[in-house]
Order: C-alpha cells, then sequence, then structure tokens
C-alpha cells in the first residue's frame, strides 16, 4: 500500500499547481484529485467500507461552496516550522483559509462535490503559496492521519462556486476541534446551508504555527479568528449580520465562549461536546469569560454518560452550563456517540472504527444519531432566528414525540431567569 502511495505522491509532485492571480489576495487553486483517488480508495478497501450515512432530509436551497484565502494583518503568524519540520523561521500577516457554504441556486451541468475535493484542502490550511513539492509533502503527513481514508468518491451536497442566491441569511459560524481543519463536520455545514443559512469555518490554527496553542491563549486565538470571520462576513451582501451564531465542536465549543464574551455580534452559542464542559477554569481564569454574565441562548450537545474513571485531565470544579442562568439553555445528552463521533471526518473514517471499535451501539446507530443532532441544530437554529414555532416545539417535545428512537437521546430544557445579571455582555 506505501508503494503504491509514494508513487501517488511523485507523480502528484508533476500535476498539482497553483495559479496566484497578482495584484490581490485571492488564490485560485487546482488540485488534480485523480491519485489521492485511487490512493484513498485503496486505504478504504484496506480497513472495509464506512457505515455512515447523513440521510437527514436538505432543505429547499441548492448548496453552494466556495473558499476565501485571506490573511489578518493585525496579527503575526510566524511557521517556526515548515512542511517537512524543519525551522523556517517565517513571518507574516496570520493566514486564514475560508470555507463558506451558501444557498444558492443550481448552475446548468454543476455536479456535487465529493469528500475527495474536501480531502485536498488540507494543502492550504494554513499556506497559500505552497510549491508543488511542499503540497506533496503536506498531504504525505495528512496520510497517517486515520481520517483521511474517508471515501473520497463520497457525495456530497455543495456545488463549487454555485451562484449566490439572493436574499438575506443568518450566519454560522463553524469552530474546529483542537488543530481540527474546517470542513471536519462538512455534512453539517451543507444541511444548514441547504436551509438558508450561510456557514463559514477556518482551520483550528495556533498562534505561531500549525498546531493549536493550548490554554488560554490558544482559546483567544481561535476567538480572534472567530471575530475575525464575522468581520469578513459584512463584505458578503447575503448575510444578515442581526443573526450570527457561533457552532463549535470540542476546542471551539470552549472558544467560542471567548469569542462571546468579547464579541457582542455573537447572538446565539452552540457546541458539539465543547471542550468548555470538561475545562470550565479556563474560562473563569481568563477573568472575563463569566457564563453567568451571559444572556445569548445556547444549544449543548454531550457525549454519553462518561464515567469517573475516565475524566482523565477533565476540571469538574464547575458546571458551566448552569451558570447560564440568564440564558435558555438547551442540553442534548446522545446516549450513543463518543466525543469524536460528533466529527462526520471520523464517521466516515473505516479506520477510526477499527482503531475505536463500537461497543454497546454500532456505527449504524451512530450515524443516525449524528443525523439527530444535525435536525435539533437546526430546530435550536430556526426558533431562534426565525421564531419558526414549528422548530421550538420540536426543541420541547419529547424524543419520542419527535420520532426519535428509544434510548438514543434525552433533551432538558433550563428556561433563562427573568431578573438580569449584573452585566449584560454579551
Amino acid at each position: 500500500m506505501w508503494f503504491h502511495a509514494k508513487a501517488y505522491l511523485a507523480v502528484l509532485m508533476l500535476r498539482f499547481r497553483i495559479d496566484v492571480i497578482k495584484g490581490g489576495q485571492f488564490l485560485a487553486m487546482r488540485f488534480y484529485l485523480l491519485l489521492l483517488y485511487l490512493l484513498t480508495t485503496e486505504l478504504a478497501h484496506a480497513f472495509g467500507p464506512s457505515s455512515f450515512r447523513f440521510s437527514t432530509k436538505p432543505g429547499p436551497y441548492t448548496v453552494g461552496f466556495r473558499v476565501a484565502y485571506q490573511y489578518d494583518n493585525s496579527r503575526t503568524y510566524n511557521a517556526l516550522t515548515d512542511v517537512n519540520g524543519t525551522l523556517a523561521n517565517k513571518s507574516g500577516a496570520r493566514p486564514l483559509q475560508t470555507l463558506i457554504w451558501y444557498p444558492a441556486h443550481l448552475a446548468p451541468r454543476a455536479s456535487a462535490m465529493t469528500y475527495g475535493d474536501y480531502l485536498s484542502l488540507f494543502v492550504s490550511e494554513d499556506s497559500f503559496t505552497l510549491t508543488s513539492s511542499e503540497a506533496a509533502s503536506v498531504l504525505k503527513k495528512n496520510l497517517h492521519d486515520y481520517q483521511v481514508d474517508a471515501d473520497p468518491q463520497a457525495r456530497m451536497r455543495a456545488i463549487k462556486d454555485a451562484p449566490t442566491q439572493r436574499g438575506k441569511f443568518p450566519l454560522v459560524i463553524y469552530a474546529p476541534s483542537f488543530s481540527g481543519p474546517a470542513f471536519e463536520n462538512a455534512d453539517i455545514c451543507e444541511y444548514l446551508a441547504s436551509y438558508g443559512y450561510i456557514v463559514m469555518a477556518s482551520p483550528s490554527i495556533g498562534a505561531d504555527s500549525f498546531d493549536m496553542t493550548g490554554g488560554i491563549p490558544g482559546a483567544e486565538t481561535q476567538a480572534k479568528d472567530i471575530s475575525f470571520e464575522i468581520g469578513f462576513s459584512s463584505s458578503i451582501p447575503e448575510v444578515d449580520s442581526s443573526h450570527i451564531a457561533v457552532l463549535g465542536y470540542s476546542w471551539g465549543g470552549l472558544s467560542n465562549f471567548f469569542a462571546a464574551a468579547k464579541d457582542d455580534r455573537i447572538k446565539a452559542l452552540l457546541a458539539f461536546d465543547g471542550s468548555a464542559r470538561y475545562f470550565p477554569s479556563l474560562l473563569s481564569k481568563s477573568g472575563y469569560v463569566q457564563p453567568k454574565d451571559m444572556t445569548i441562548p445556547m444549544l449543548f450537545f454531550t457525549r454519553g454518560e462518561i464515567p469517573l474513571e475516565e475524566l482523565v485531565g477533565a476540571d469538574v470544579s464547575a458546571s458551566v452550563l448552569n451558570e447560564m442562568a440568564h440564558s435558555d439553555v438547551y442540553i442534548v445528552r446522545m446516549h450513543n456517540m463518543r466525543h469524536g463521533e460528533f466529527d462526520s471526518m471520523k464517521q466516515r473514517s473505516p479506520a477510526y472504527w477499527t482503531r475505536h471499535p463500537s461497543a454497546e451501539y454500532s456505527p449504524e446507530e451512530t450515524s443516525e444519531s449524528y443525523n439527530w443532532v444535525g435536525r435539533y441544530t437546526l430546530a435550536f437554529l430556526d426558533w431562534t432566528f426565525r421564531q419558526d414555532q414549528h422548530a421550538h416545539q420540536f426543541l420541547t417535545n419529547s424524543p419520542a414525540a419527535n420520532g426519535v428512537p428509544g434510548h438514543m437521546l434525552a433533551v432538558q430544557f433550563n428556561p433563562k431567569k427573568e431578573d438580569q445579571p449584573s452585566t449584560q455582555k454579551p
């Protein structure tokens, strides 16, 4: 198998091409995916097919997708090592690969993207000017990541550069997990766009180098990325800037608290098993992230119940969700999902299931659970931003009344207290 990988990389170096449009920051990348398809197909066959199916009914809109290659000139980014791990000491403005899913028109003869199209975005996560050999090195590094064996042929819903649907649409910023790619939950990002939301995401990269920085500095780095993307969204005429939510998975479900504490443009928070639940002391140590003073609504998904013996390294000194007394807080406990399974990239990976074999619940059941995560996410946004009464009913129904299979999830609603906190931000 690795002989074929080497052959793939050698040919890739000849066929990878980057075109830079002079006089601007836009960079159009052309990536030939034939050998990526051949290699990842071989990997998929080695581990067997994935059971993941995102079959939740899409909305009325065609899903468009595009990439913006941006720089935050207010911050520096010092790439201490190059793609091969050797010292590089490069310095410049902070790069932000920005993925955008949006409501669109169906273009004539348009074809949907594949998962392989998303995998190709690995080569431009923190550099937009790689040579062909450097791009090959980035992909070689990612070959060691078991998530890359996801089937590259799998058809997605987005159509690249599809014509934009005119109108005003709420904005959802997706904040990935610790060092996660921006497309790790592309399935739900596409799903939301099909129902009339614009979704934007950037990779989770560190303050000075590719790997995300830990602790408060890392959370603040990603929070600033979130606010930068919100600022960038003002250049998109279709964004309704009065309706902005931040959805964070894992580490992104900690950073979004940091972002909301300083950015009052954020009107709602969502988290897929967010780290704020497991590291509340990072919020309190910041001195300014105060869940007890927040007044914006929150939807929080948690993994199945965790034995105390497995909470190694977690901080259980406080409950962030209980502290949010002045916010409407919806908690959805996903009984048959582990932390990694809130990431559709992992669920798509046959090797993930080889390394993390299912016990009580099958991969098929976990895949179905992910579909329900999508439905509850949409209902929360539709109620929060559109005052859709059917969505509100869905959120407050018993799971059985919504048609959820028995024992799959439980929902808890903690309504906000009517008295106001001492501070009004956010």
